[in-house]
């Protein structure tokens, strides 16, 4: 693990340092053409405003990272206390009517559901996190209830309640951490599915708003000069691929981890 994250630091220096050189030696902002082919002064050419894609990609992969950077964290730590609550107490009528209505909410096109609220209450990447964070949260709960549930029926855990202990004191010191590599993973699992999210959202033109970039609106622009300005488009694919597959690599390096323990 500790490998894994000294990657992921390297990964992030890397681009920094490659930025502030492109951006201070290489590129020539004063005299960029628009829809300029890529050369060695615009690596990934220029588009119709004549910025830089390269720089407005790194722009735009910045906030990619920034906003994985915060849903995950804030699903994991909203989900894991909501499952918890839902499991740890026993009314069976108030469970009941929490359990029944997240499984609606799972059979619902949560995508549809964020373009709707974020029609109503406007465009912006921190709605856009926001909604994201609502609408991710359910399904989150309900694996985690799933997971205390089944870590509740093992024998260590009967003969603990069979000592006296408190609820409380089973639940914080036996099933949070039985359960917590596996809601780890999970969540880690997800971060493909909020990319997705984010990149629809942008590539619609209800996250982030000019002047800042987004993968997903750079790509809409270039479609529309599929083939005559090719560039616009081909790279920030690329870039997309690139970031699945290293959130895919961070995902095997943490399985990896927790199998050791």
């Amino acid at each position: 693990m500790r490998i894994q994250k000294r990657g992921i630091i390297y990964f992030v220096v890397f681009f920094l340092i490659l930025g502030y050189v492109y951006k201070s030696f290489i590129v020539n902002i004063e005299e960029t053409k628009y829809l300029s082919a890529p050369s060695f002064r615009n690596w990934f050419g220029t588009d119709l405003t004549g910025a830089d894609i390269f720089l407005r990609s790194m722009n735009a992969l910045g906030i990619e990272i920034i906003t994985i950077s915060v849903v995950l964290p804030t699903i994991y730590c909203l989900g894991l206390f909501l499952g918890m609550l839902l499991s740890y107490f026993s009314n069976e009528k108030i469970r009941e009517f929490f359990l029944n209505l997240i499984h609606y909410w799972v059979t619902l096109p949560v995508l549809l559901i964020a373009l709707f609220l974020l029609i109503l209450i406007g465009a912006g990447q921190i709605n856009a996190i926001a909604i994201m964070i609502f609408i991710l949260i359910p399904t989150q709960a309900l694996y985690v209830y799933n997971q205390l549930e089944i870590a509740k029926k093992n024998d260590f855990v009967i003969a603990k309640m069979s000592y006296g202990l408190s609820k409380s004191y089973i639940y914080i010191y036996h099933l949070f951490p039985n359960v917590k590599n596996g809601v780890t993973s999970y969540t880690l699992a997800r971060m493909p599915e909020i990319l997705m999210m984010n990149l629809a959202l942008n590539f619609l033109g209800l996250g982030v708003q000019p002047p800042n970039s987004s993968l997903g609106r750079m790509l809409f622009d270039g479609l529309s000069f599929m083939f005559s300005a090719w560039w616009m488009w081909v790279f920030l694919v690329g870039e997309i691929i690139f970031l699945f597959l290293f959130i895919k690599k961070i995902q095997i390096g943490t399985r990896g981890f927790y199998r050791e323990f």
